[in-house]
């Protein structure tokens, strides 16, 4: 995902940095997002996987949208890259 949104962006040198787990756990108590989010966690760590058969039943074929397409859409679509740039 870091290269999609790499290349999404054009800039192959954004940082990535790992998300502030501590400071989460220390504001819980006070902030209920954290709090979930402390409950929620083990998803992150977990790999999760869905079955798409019932959806292969009806459709046949699974749609899909190439990542960087997708990506570069949806960083357009939140505000995080200039029109432009997603018809590079």
């Amino acid at each position: 995902m870091t290269q999609a949104i790499r290349a999404a962006a054009g800039d192959p040198n954004i940082a990535v940095r790992g998300f502030p787990w501590p400071l989460v756990t220390l504001l819980s108590p006070f902030v209920t997002l954290f709090r979930e989010m402390r409950e929620m966690r083990y998803l992150w760590r977990q790999p999760l996987r869905l079955s798409n058969d019932r959806l292969l039943g009806v459709l046949t074929t699974e749609p899909r949208t190439p990542l960087e397409q997708a990506v570069r859409t949806t960083l357009t679509g939140l505000g995080c890259l200039k029109r432009q740039e997603l018809f590079r």
